[in-house]
């Protein structure tokens, strides 16, 4: 007697699988008042908008979710799925993905991961350009109300952005510096002082022309480095030379530089990426570093030290970063905004290559 063939197993429609997991993201409470929309939920699940709306259709026929013309789906039932303890969470808030970032940021990052892990917490990242536009407001309740986190760290923000979530006191932590009248708590490098530093060296070594190239649009850490820097300089002549982050904007600085009745005999870069295209448009002037011009970067990179000649810089430390921004953030898992705390951390001065007296002995200007 012949055997009957095994069935294959059955699969359940897409939609249907589409909808399973929409109901379960509502049991866990991850949504709020409303769902996201069709095209949304479309691009982050990798399936099409008619497999989406056939999904919410399910959930709708349920009683989950009711639909209104020209408005995102309500959800009926908030009060039924509880929304599941918030301590372990933590939200990064970034303005671009992480493959564009710089690879000593992405080192922090992973370090930071993981000690949370460690911890029993959970890292997110959200990317939302929105939140970093000059009117933020409304991207900002948006972004809180599709978004749980026990913890907040906000990276590279705005200062209206570090306005309104101090306003609405949630906890809240500044991967970076806040901007002036900004009391959240903060980890960051002391740009204030390792810029100072640069600068009491280049005077020691008998610099009378400074010249500073940063970013034309600051963040808060830019603006304390111009003063420290300032600071150190005293009476030495400082031009500063705005750029925008790109090479052809930094070659506009120089040029402009180089073009200066009174020429810097020293330079002083905030970017790793734009030292390193200083130093080889330098190069491509025909000006030797350091005997005619000295560099000096604030930032570093890996690849800073295969150039030749090896610029001077400040090296920070990634693990450590990772480490004070992990307790800052655990600490904060009570719920209650706690008092500002700074933490500013001092890099190591790497001497490379670039550092060296100015050619002709100057007076002070």
């Amino acid at each position: 007697m012949e055997q009957p063939l095994p069935r294959l197993p059955r699969r359940e429609p897409l939609p249907l699988t589409v909808a399973a997991f929409l109901r379960e993201r509502v049991q866990r409470g991850e949504c709020a008042r409303h769902s996201p929309g069709e095209l949304e939920l479309a691009r982050e699940l990798q399936v099409g908008r008619n497999t989406i709306r056939a999904a919410l259709a399910v959930l709708e026929t349920e009683g989950l979710l009711r639909s209104a013309s020209g408005r995102r789906r309500e959800l009926l039932k908030p009060m039924q799925f509880p929304r599941p303890p918030l301590e372990k969470v933590v939200i990064m808030v970034m303005p671009t993905p992480l493959h564009t970032l710089a690879p000593s940021t992405l080192l922090w990052m992973d370090a930071l991961r993981s000690r949370l892990l460690g911890a029993g917490w959970r890292l997110q990242t959200v990317v939302d350009p929105a939140v970093f536009r000059r009117a933020p407001v409304p991207a900002l309740e948006l972004l809180v109300t599709r978004h749980a986190a026990a913890v907040w760290i906000l990276f590279r923000s705005t200062a209206a952005m570090q306005r309104w979530f101090e306003k609405r006191q949630l906890c809240t932590v500044v991967a970076g510096s806040c901007h002036t009248g900004v009391s959240l708590s903060q980890v960051d490098t002391d740009f204030r002082a390792t810029s100072r530093h640069a600068a009491t060296r280049l005077v020691a070594l008998g610099h009378s022309r400074l010249a500073v190239l940063a970013p034309s649009v600051p963040f808060a850490g830019d603006d304390e480095s111009l003063l420290g820097f300032q600071e150190g300089a005293a009476d030495a002549c400082t031009r500063i030379y705005p750029c925008n982050d790109s090479k052809s904007g930094v070659i506009k600085a120089l040029r402009t530089l180089l073009m200066s009745a009174h020429q810097p005999t020293a330079l002083f870069v905030f970017h790793a990426g734009h030292a390193a295209t200083a130093l080889t448009f330098l190069s491509q002037q025909g000006l030797r570093v350091p005997e005619q011009i000295t560099l000096i970067s604030r930032d570093h990179e890996p690849f800073l030290s295969h150039l030749v000649p090896e610029p001077s810089r400040y090296e920070r430390q990634p693990e450590v970063f990772a480490k004070k921004l992990a307790h800052l953030v655990t600490s904060l898992g009570g719920g209650v905004p706690p008092k500002k705390t700074r933490h500013l951390l001092m890099p190591t001065f790497v001497r490379g290559e670039t550092l060296g007296r100015p050619a002709v002995p100057q007076k002070n200007r």
